[in-house]
Order: C-alpha cells, then structure tokens, then sequence
C-alpha cells in the first residue's frame, strides 16, 4: 500500500491533506489487511472444498471401476463409458459451482470493500467538522479571552 498516494487522493478529493500519522492511515492499514487476509482465508476455503469434493468424486469414480471389472467384457466397457461420462459431467458441474461460488465470495468482498470505502470517506467528513468546529470553538474563546482582558485593562 502506497501511503503517500492515499494521502495524495485524500488532498486530491477532498482537499484535506493528511499527516503521514494521521490515524485514519492506520485504520486504512487495518482495514487493508483484514481484506487481504479474510480474501486469503476464502481462497483457501474455496479450494479446500474443490479438492475434497474433487477427491470424493474420484473415489466414487474408482469404486465404480472395480465393481464394473467384475463384470463381462461388454458389460464393463459400458459401465466405464457410463462412469466416466458422469464423473466428466459431475467434474463440469463441481468446476462451474466452484466458480459461481468463487464469483458470488468476490462480489461480496467488493460489496464489502465499497462498504468500507464509504466508511472511511463518512470518518473523513467527521474528521473535517470536528477540526472546524475545534478551531471555531479556539477563536471564540480568544475573542472572550481577549474581551475579559481588554476589560481588566479599562479597569486598572
């Protein structure tokens, strides 16, 4: 992550200009390796089921291939025929829900990702009117400081 080009967009959008401190990088830090991680961790769940469902499959392919070696010559050439068609079918099948499911996990981690987007846009504009409403509130106190003051020297 490019702090400085963060910093950059923010000045550019918003035109607040950020501190290589500022809090909210940390959060954006955070924010980016909890993604980057919970990203990893659905990656490794989504390849962990293709595997073990890839495994059954072939198991059940094999099981279907001894049974059918007991068989007559012909009777055996159908069944592997038969068996093998289906195991290609139910491979297709378990392929394209694995990448319906792996399309539907990214879609919702950019769901997520716009969420968080607009989060930390809505903590910027909170940033912003709490720092006006900071230096409102110092200049108003100057200006009694400074009336309290101006009246203490009409006095002495």
């Amino acid at each position: 992550m490019d702090i400085q080009a963060i910093i950059d967009e923010v000045a550019r959008r918003h035109k607040v200009r950020l501190a290589n401190d500022d809090p909210i990088l940390s959060t954006i830090t955070a924010i980016e390796v909890v993604h980057q991680l919970f990203a990893e961790h659905l990656q490794t769940l989504v390849r962990d089921v293709s595997n073990q469902a890839t495994d059954r499959l072939a198991a059940q392919i094999e099981t279907g291939r001894r049974e059918i070696a007991a068989e007559s010559d012909r009777a055996r050439a159908a069944a592997a025929k038969l068996i093998n068609d289906a195991g290609v079918w139910s491979s297709e099948k378990l392929r394209e829900g694995s990448a319906a499911a792996a399309s539907d996990i990214l879609a919702a981690s950019s769901a997520a990702r716009a969420t968080i987007q607009a989060e930390i846009a809505s903590a910027s504009r909170a940033r912003r009117v709490a720092t006006w409403a900071a230096v409102f509130t110092l200049c108003l106190g100057a200006v009694a400081f400074g009336g309290g003051f101006g009246f203490w020297l009409a006095g002495h």
